[in-house]
């Protein structure tokens, strides 16, 4: 098929970085644009400081502003929410279908908010905006929305968060880097919290602490759940696998479930960084543990959003 012609909105941010290099030589997505911040605006790609430890994508296109986005099938957006309130809004308008990671118009009446493994039935009021969700409920959800089937009374979640999920701000900080780091996250619990409960469609009692760590990449979090059905280990790893949608940014194990703890340095990139590793589960009657373990940059927002709109091309939600 034709590849549709896309828009990346943001060029020099951590997650408009990503999206760069993740849709390079993509098979269903061609990049014809990326529009940057007005110091940016006018450079070529090449010119633009590369910031990834990964090779920088070769684009031979000039950056554009904001309102000199071209008539593109598809925006991908990873803008500041203050930003995508203005930008998001007017390209809808103008017939292009975007994908935001901002967090601007998640949870927002006709804007579905999905993780295509977990909810995609929400897709179906897909009106040309949809979002992804919040970095941090990735490793959450992805391992308990098989449990649903026995009945989840409540669940508690301790994270501890990298510094890249607060961009590019604290991993040039030396002091963070060295482990001098601030661990609470302004309103990172009750975002957590009611995304948990909406990607669910549960209205059970969650309970959430966040935490920042000096880890560079990876959202780790401890999960506990109660609940109604009494069950035994290899049931809930049974029920924590999901199969893999047939789509370029699906890894060939969506959860990588491991016997010992999630850790960063070994398991962070398990499927290209789309996987989501859970360990060390434990199941005591109607009680589940378990740490889970997510690439927050990849799976957790840049990939994520190219998922979504993967999936939103194979059933047809956009065609050409």
């Amino acid at each position: 098929m034709r590849r549709f012609e896309v828009a990346i909105l943001g060029s020099s941010g951590l997650v408009g970085q990503r999206l760069q290099q993740l849709l390079q030589n993509h098979p269903f997505f061609e990049v014809v644009a990326i529009a940057g911040s007005p110091i940016n605006v006018g450079s070529m790609h090449e010119e633009i400081e590369w910031r990834l430890d990964s090779p920088k994508p070769k684009y031979d296109i000039l950056i554009c502003s904001m309102s000199d986005i071209p008539d593109v099938d598809i925006a991908f957006s990873a803008l500041p929410s203050n930003v995508a309130e203005v930008v998001e809004p007017s390209l809808v308008s103008r017939g292009i279908h975007v994908f935001s990671n901002a967090s601007a118009f998640r949870r927002i009446a006709g804007i579905p908010l999905v993780i295509p493994e977990v909810n995609p039935a929400d897709m179906k009021q897909y009106d040309g905006h949809a979002c992804s969700t919040n970095c941090t409920v990735m490793p959450v959800v992805m391992p308990i929305i098989g449990l649903k089937g026995l009945g989840i009374r409540k669940i508690s979640v301790y994270t501890r968060q990298a510094l890249s999920g607060a961009g590019w701000k604290l991993l040039s900080d030396k002091a963070a880097l060295e482990g001098n780091v601030n661990p609470f996250i302004p309103g990172e619990e009750e975002k957590l919290i009611a995304e948990l409960k909406y990607l669910l469609d549960l209205d059970i009692q969650v309970t959430a602490s966040c935490n920042r760590v000096s880890a560079r990449d990876g959202h780790m979090v401890s999960v506990e759940l109660e609940v109604d059905k009494a069950t035994d280990l290899e049931n809930v790893k049974n029920l924590m696998k999901i199969e893999r949608l047939n789509l370029p940014s699906s890894p060939e194990i969506v959860n990588n479930i491991i016997e010992q703890t999630p850790n960063r340095d070994r398991d962070l990139w398990t499927g290209d960084g789309m996987s989501i590793t859970v360990g060390n589960v434990h199941v005591d009657g109607n009680n589940i543990r378990f740490d889970a373990l997510s690439n927050n940059t990849i799976r957790g927002a840049a990939g994520g959003v190219i998922l979504l709109a993967e999936y939103a091309v194979k059933e047809a939600y956009i065609t050409k």
